[in-house]
């Protein structure tokens, strides 16, 4: 599981996304080829991105998420429409556009087995990362981690919920349990 810090400005979603990059570059190890695009109406690809082993498709969500999905989807469309096009614009030393192509979602929330009917109906990998932003208006941070589905599946067998409030002391603080499936995620990480 990855996470990151990092101070936000949340004056426009244009430097969410370069932090989301930066997130990418500095933890994975990923390069940053291009970032929006295509166009909203045929398919839209916020970050356009490599490792050298697979080109990534990365859909920054930044309202629902059934939109963001559609978005990624569209996006995914629109690459495979235009792979002879982009192969013309963008030199094999900057993306090798032949290697297998991956989509990676960032949410701020995921609905329920999101994994299985993502694996069920994707013909490719799906890459799922939750953000959230701490802090205040004036000095916000984003927090960026990987949500994997073993990660997911341990946390709710490791121990009863009600156990761990007691055993905490912060039943007070009316904690749903996602955000103790959260907590601890990060306190493992």
């Amino acid at each position: 599981m990855s996470r990151i810090l990092k101070p936000v400005s949340l004056q426009g979603v244009e430097y969410v996304h370069q932090i989301c990059a930066q997130y990418f570059v500095d933890e994975h190890g990923f390069k940053i080829v291009e970032y929006n695009l295509g166009n909203t109406f045929t398919g839209k690809i916020d970050l356009l991105a490599t490792n050298s082993a697979e080109v990534f498709l990365i859909t920054l969500n930044m309202e629902d998420f059934p939109g963001a999905l559609l978005r990624s989807f569209m996006g995914l469309r629109w690459f495979r429409e235009n792979l002879d096009f982009l192969k013309r614009v963008y030199p094999p030393e900057d993306i090798d556009l032949n290697l297998p192509v991956g989509l990676i979602i960032l949410s701020k929330e995921f609905p329920p087995e999101i994994h299985s009917i993502l694996a069920e109906v994707c013909s490719v990998r799906v890459h799922l990362y939750r953000y959230e932003f701490f802090g205040s208006v004036e000095d916000p941070d984003i927090f960026i981690r990987d949500i994997r589905e073993s990660a997911t599946s341990e946390l709710q067998t490791d121990q009863d919920l009600g156990e761990l409030r007691k055993e905490l002391g912060i039943e007070p603080a009316n904690m749903s349990d996602e955000e103790i499936r959260e907590f601890q995620a990060a306190m493992k990480a």
